[in-house]
């Protein structure tokens, strides 16, 4: 018996939470972006991307469990 599919919402709070991280790099490209800083709003960029990508692919491997 897989006692994931008891609580549904967890993973709805799960997948919630893992797309919500990648956001935390914009908000610092946006600042750095304002403050005319191109080195540290690219590299928010480059962590956005990677953050990204480690976000699908917890997500998929938590629901693929």
């Amino acid at each position: 018996m897989d006692s994931r599919k008891d609580v549904p919402t967890l993973d709805i709070a799960f997948m919630l939470y893992a797309g919500a991280i990648p956001i935390v790099p914009l908000i610092g490209a946006e600042i750095y972006k304002r403050r005319e800083d191109s080195l540290r709003r690219n590299l928010c960029y480059g962590i956005f991307a990677l953050q990204l990508l480690v976000s699908f692919a917890s997500i998929i491997l938590y629901l693929r469990a």
